[in-house]
């Protein structure tokens, strides 16, 4: 009986953690690319408040999930307070060249996709 006891636990214990592995994000651009893919990794315009864009979503998909950036942002693909709010939240975060003006350009889309440990999930 102790036996059969257990094994059951060993075994809830193994799928427990195995559920939790294989449910855990990755930071990676792969994974923001299977995740976010509004736009192809190659095509990272120049975002600016007031756009609204598909690019806008990847930058509102990229900041929900891949940085530690406390409040849910819509991806509805428009550049509206909500969303400036994130992105200086990601540039003064990171330390982005050109500081936090809230202009998603190179350095920007580099810390979406890599953000810095204590700025990422």
């Amino acid at each position: 009986m102790r036996t059969h006891r257990l094994a059951v636990l060993c075994s809830t214990a193994v799928l427990a953690v195995a559920g939790m592995l294989v449910g855990a994000p990755s930071a990676s651009a792969s994974a923001a690319e299977s995740n976010c893919n509004y736009i192809a990794d190659s095509a990272r315009p120049t975002v600016h408040p007031g756009d609204n864009s598909s690019a806008v979503k990847q930058v509102q998909c990229l900041i929900n999930f891949y940085s530690s950036y406390p409040a849910y942002i819509d991806e509805d693909g428009d550049y509206g307070p909500a969303t400036a709010d994130g992105v200086y939240y990601v540039q003064t975060c990171n330390g982005t060249t050109g500081g936090a003006d809230g202009i998603v350009g190179s350095s920007t889309w580099s810390r979406l996709y890599t953000p810095k440990p204590a700025c990422a999930l």
